[in-house]
């Protein structure tokens, strides 16, 4: 008996090695892929252009990577009031110049893409409400990596019944400078917080990405800024910017970010880009942001 239970996995093992070899994974045939539109248009309240990408997606097998789609037609609908364009500037952008800021409309806006060889795509947003932000500064109250720190206590008012996403970035302006002149050029910070719902945007040191995260209430948080008051005899003012995400907007961005953080990393969870898009393609996201001084 003891016998027959040694060869019988033995013989199971040669069996299943045999079966690798007859090639027991087969090819599977995929349908040739038909390539979309890939349209995404981000605008911001104090934007003066709107500037979109658009370009046309690959397949799995495809050996060229997604290129610039030439020659469509961008239209951006908001209530009586249509932009339509159909230019690319040098970086291959399809943009829009505007004679002012444009700011922040109650209607609903629509962002459709045509293009004689492909589909049309559209998508639509609604600008959220401006931020309400209250600023404390308390200085040299606390510490970046070692070093007496500015403390900023950030407080991003609450709208009852919303679900509220930001962007906030900190800038700071020396009114006195080593060379005892005033300047007026303002400064990327890079800042930190102890707020567990943040994240650091790609590319933007300076950023964070904040969310209630379906919690109706204030978001309150402190900000650690680098800057030591005493070197600079407490004449330096800080610049906040903040911007309100759309929920499209903020859940693109969110997922963006794990992109990125994927990217490279054998051990991450597959990440796929968040899209509103009618085929489910690029990004249509709107924000409305001011700045508050301190």
């Amino acid at each position: 008996m003891r016998i027959f239970l040694l060869l019988f996995p033995a013989a199971l093992l040669l069996s299943s090695c045999d079966n690798l070899v007859n090639g027991v994974v087969r090819d599977i045939d995929l349908p040739p892929h038909e390539s979309q539109l890939a349209a995404s248009l981000f605008l911001d309240s104090r934007d003066s252009n709107i500037s979109a990408i658009v370009s046309s997606s690959k397949g799995i097998y495809d050996t060229g990577q997604s290129k610039s789609v030439y020659n469509a037609e961008c239209v951006l609908t908001v209530g009586a009031t249509t932009y339509n364009w159909s230019t690319m500037d040098q970086y291959e952008r399809y943009t829009e110049l505007l004679p002012d800021r444009f700011g922040a409309p109650t209607d609903s806006l629509v962002f459709t893409v045509n293009h004689p060889d492909f589909t049309s795509v559209s998508a639509t947003q609604v600008f959220p409400s401006a931020p309400q932000v209250s600023l404390e500064l308390n200085y040299g109250a606390t510490q970046l990596y070692g070093e007496i720190s500015d403390e900023l206590v950030i407080t991003l008012k609450d709208i009852p019944g919303v679900n509220q996403h930001y962007i906030v970035s900190i800038d700071v302006h020396f009114r006195t400078a080593l060379s005892g002149q005033d300047t007026a050029e303002y400064y990327n910070l890079y800042w930190e917080t102890e707020y567990p719902n943040s994240t650091r945007l790609w590319g933007q040191e300076s950023a964070l990405l904040l969310s209630e995260d379906g919690l109706d209430r204030d978001i309150k948080f402190s900000a650690a800024t680098g800057v030591n008051p005493i070197d600079f005899a407490m004449l330096h003012e800080y610049r906040v910017r903040v911007s309100a995400l759309s929920e499209e907007m903020y859940l693109f961005y969110k997922s963006y970010s794990a992109y990125e953080n994927a990217n490279g990393n054998p051990f991450a969870e597959p990440v796929v880009l968040y899209s509103n898009m009618s085929n489910n393609m690029g990004c249509f996201g709107v924000s409305t942001t001011k700045r508050f001084y301190k």
